[in-house]
């Protein structure tokens, strides 16, 4: 399955609500990349590296459902 941007974005509200660690998403978001961070010391991985590789992605994926264009 091919996921648009939108999909992704949906995805991730799901995601968002079913965290419940806030009473809004933003919070929850928050909650979720702070225990990533966590996650990432107790796994031995660079948040900051996987984050720009997701940034990356992103950009990627904006660049995708534009069309290649700038």
């Amino acid at each position: 399955m091919t996921f648009t941007n939108k999909h992704r974005a949906a995805r991730c509200r799901k995601v968002l609500a079913s965290y419940k660690t806030a009473d809004t998403l933003a919070d929850c978001l928050i909650d979720l990349l702070a225990d990533a961070r966590h996650w990432c010391d107790k796994n031995g991985q660079d948040f900051a590296n996987l984050d720009r590789q997701a940034y990356d992605h992103y950009v990627a994926e904006l660049e995708e459902e534009r069309g290649g264009r700038s």
